[in-house]
């Protein structure tokens, strides 16, 4: 697997978010499973330049700096089937993008769908200022700088305050 701090800013990341909290056990396993997919993860017969971080409990994130060469099809593909064995195996959503995250005002990282962040707007469960996770994000550049982000400055943002 390759170190992160070796991929280029233009890396090409996708953000997986589970709809729970991973145990230490699930972290552990995926972690281990996650780590032999990068280490044989090809492309056009050649491995990827990729590495993987397991965030927050509950966030996984797939980098690959395609060095000028796009990622073939079917690599992407088998990212896809992989992330879908993982959510048989382990009873997790992480392929629903209508699932969001936000942290409360306790600090802790709640999910809920997309559809339910205006009534928590509105009852002030999340303002302006809640930190939600952009897992849109298409590269390393924008995932340091604009995964976890005010609402405000969000795509979720302008789906909630454009009523507002």
């Amino acid at each position: 697997m390759t170190n992160y701090e070796d991929l280029a800013g233009e890396s090409k990341a996708w953000v997986f978010q589970s709809d729970k909290e991973l145990s230490e056990v699930e972290q552990r396993d995926i972690s281990t499973e996650l780590t032999g997919f990068v280490n044989g993860w090809l492309s056009h017969g050649s491995l990827l330049k990729a590495h993987f971080k397991l965030l927050h409990n509950r966030f996984i994130v797939f980098f690959v700096d395609e060095e000028g060469d796009r990622m073939c099809g079917r690599a992407v593909d088998a990212s896809v089937r992989f992330i879908k064995e993982l959510e048989t195996k382990y009873n997790l959503i992480l392929l629903d993008r209508n699932i969001m995250a936000y942290i409360d005002s306790e600090g802790k990282i709640q999910s809920c769908k997309l559809k339910e962040l205006e009534g928590l707007f509105e009852k002030d469960k999340v303002n302006s200022e809640t930190k939600v996770f952009n897992n849109l994000v298409q590269n390393k550049n924008e995932f340091e700088k604009g995964w976890m982000i005010p609402l405000s400055l969000s795509w979720h943002g302008n789906y909630i305050m454009q009523n507002h």
